[in-house]
């Protein structure tokens, strides 16, 4: 593939040092896995100098790339609108903040902001901002930074914790997590942090896991309201909220296919975590994987004919990509970084 550095224009570039060793193949872990929007590479997290780095794999030909070479973690890979950066959460010297990282000048490094509790920062649409939660001012808390001016604003101004914001498609909106009100429930705001708007009232539950529709209409998220975790569905207004499937286990996770067709999560129900699709309305429920092993962190490629994910059915995490319906199963193979 292409050295990142023209295929990728990262705000922080660490160079790997040439005498870095590769650890036993048998303890190194791949995780947290995201498809490129072009689909053709994936940004993961790994731990194959021991710490783990962020790389990028090139689909085609297998060919990877360490862009965040570290002694400290860096996890959570979020690739920009344009396919052209990836804002990641570290632990390195300020101790817990977000990056973004740059192949065109290896001299300069940003920090987005010194945080203690880490996540997977979310981009606006136009590729200008990106959004985090951070405890840096004492209680946990949204920020916005711009990508560009490197100008942060805080969002949200309350003795509680808000955390896991979300643009929505349009970028008009945020979805995030807030426990003010007592419990973690579900709100929304504008960008400028105006409007902070609660969506979901289930005083003795747990609300988790909203994510937008691909056209911003409906809301999915898990919620134990009715005592196990089930995935529910609602309109972004909060109205006509939906219990779509129903199981004493633990249904977390829902990711909406590029159609907005279906839903996939991840379900217990069976002992290991595995992944399943269920149609937007609630019906054709299917279980995709079920090997053994615990899988993690699933996602549909850009075109929504396949699924990506992490598994530890051999022992380690490993990334895996399926067919949208289970079928033709084939590990990523990570060979050792030149």
């Amino acid at each position: 593939m292409k050295r990142l550095s023209t295929l990728l224009s990262l705000l922080l570039v660490i160079t790997t040092s040439a005498s870095a060793q590769l650890i036993n193949p048998d303890s190194v872990a791949h995780i947290q896995p995201y498809w490129s929007p072009d689909g053709d590479h994936v940004a993961f997290a790994s731990s194959i100098y021991g710490d783990f780095d962020i790389f990028v794999i090139d689909l085609n030909t297998n060919e990877i790339q360490n862009i965040s070479g570290h002694p400290a973690n860096d996890y959570y890979p979020s690739w920009s609108p344009d396919g052209n950066e990836v804002a990641f959460f570290s632990e390195r010297e300020r101790q817990y903040h977000y990056d973004l990282s740059s192949a065109v000048d290896e001299e300069r490094e940003f920090s987005i902001s010194a945080a203690r509790s880490g996540d997977l920062p979310s981009w606006s649409p136009d590729g200008r901002n990106v959004l985090y939660h951070s405890s840096e001012d004492g209680d946990m808390d949204i920020y916005l930074r711009n990508r560009h001016t490197q100008d942060m604003r805080k969002l949200t101004f309350n003795d509680s914790t808000d955390v896991y914001p979300f643009f929505s498609p349009s970028g008009e909106e945020i979805l995030f997590l807030s426990n003010r009100d007592g419990n973690m429930e579900i709100y929304k705001m504008r960008p400028d942090g105006q409007e902070q708007t609660r969506l979901t009232y289930s005083p003795h539950s747990i609300e988790l896991d909203p994510t937008w529709s691909p056209d911003g209409s409906r809301i999915a998220f898990s919620s134990d309201r009715e005592r196990d975790f089930n995935i529910y569905m609602m309109n972004a207004d909060g109205s006509n909220q939906t219990k779509l499937t129903s199981d004493p286990h633990f249904d977390l996770g829902p990711q909406w296919s590029p159609d907005g067709e279906k839903l996939l999560f991840i379900s217990n129900r069976y002992g290991d975590s595995d992944i399943f699709t269920i149609n937007a309305d609630g019906t054709d429920l299917k279980r995709l994987t079920g090997q053994g092993g615990d899988d993690h962190y699933a996602s549909w490629s850009p075109d929504g004919d396949e699924i990506l994910f992490c598994s530890d059915r051999n022992g380690t995490n490993e990334l895996y990509i399926m067919d949208a319906d289970g079928s033709k199963l084939r590990k990523i193979r990570i060979r050792g970084y030149q």
